[in-house]
Order: structure tokens, then C-alpha cells, then sequence
């Protein structure tokens, strides 16, 4: 019994600290199939091996729909592209917008023993946050 909690502790810690878990939201399609719109030479992004489709490009050959995805990031899109066997998304939203700033700043020098004074130092960046939405697509043969 104490070396499988020895052995099992380690493990949880391992779950709890690198949150595993789908970085992704997947909906499968439910519904049935339609003609959906292609175009030819549609521009095509690749991100770790996954064809992504900006808003506004279509594939030139005929698809079906999988399901949609919303995550925080192209590289987490492909991930979801990848997994659910998928053979392309097409993104239907992308947006990052800001959603608050970090400061950074301290005492410039010249404030130590004798010291002349110097000035203070203090620097921004804004902290952004990205969405996007995508539909999972598999080429008809």
C-alpha cells in the first residue's frame, strides 16, 4: 500500500500542475450535410501541419463538415485538427482584443550614497487575449 502511494502522489501532482486537458472546446455537427460553398485557389494557412482556412477563404474541392472548435490560438486549432481526424479547418471568427496591462517600473539610478538624483523608470505592455472560432472540415473523395 505505501508504494502505491508513493508511486500515485507523484502522478496526481503531475495531472494537477500541467492541467492536462483538451486546449480546444469541440462540438460535433449534428444535422445533415448540405452543399457547402468551395472556391478555387482559396488561401490556405499551415500551422503545425494542419491546412487552416482564413474567414473568407473556402477549400476548391467539396467537404463536410465535422464540428466546430473554439479555442485561444492557430497552434491549439491545429492541435484540434489534428485529433479529431479532421482534414482542415475553416476559421469563421478570429479576434484579439486587450484585456488588461502589466507596469513595470522602479527607481532609476543615482538614488544610492550621494547619489545625483536620477529619474524613475516605468514601462507597459498590454496583456492581450485571442479567440477563435473554426468549423473542422473532412474532404469528400
Amino acid at each position: 500500500m505505501r508504494y502505491i502511494m508513493k508511486t500515485m502522489i507523484p502522478a496526481l501532482l503531475l495531472i494537477v500542475v500541467c492541467g492536462c486537458g483538451t486546449p480546444y472546446t469541440f462540438s460535433p455537427y449534428v444535422g445533415q450535410q448540405q452543399n457547402w460553398g468551395t472556391q478555387p485557389g482559396g488561401f490556405v494557412k499551415v500551422v503545425d501541419g494542419a491546412s487552416l482556412y482564413p474567414p473568407g477563404q473556402l477549400p476548391d474541392r467539396p467537404y463536410i463538415v465535422i464540428g466546430d472548435v473554439s479555442t485561444h490560438s492557430e497552434g491549439d486549432l491545429a492541435k484540434a485538427v489534428h485529433e479529431q481526424q479532421a482534414d482542415a479547418a475553416l476559421i469563421y471568427n478570429s479576434r484579439t482584443y486587450q484585456n488588461g496591462s502589466l507596469t513595470i517600473g522602479g527607481a532609476g539610478a543615482g538614488y544610492g550614497r550621494g547619489g545625483g538624483g536620477g529619474g524613475a523608470f516605468a514601462w507597459t505592455t498590454p496583456l492581450t487575449h485571442t479567440d477563435v472560432n473554426a468549423r473542422l472540415i473532412k474532404f469528400k473523395q
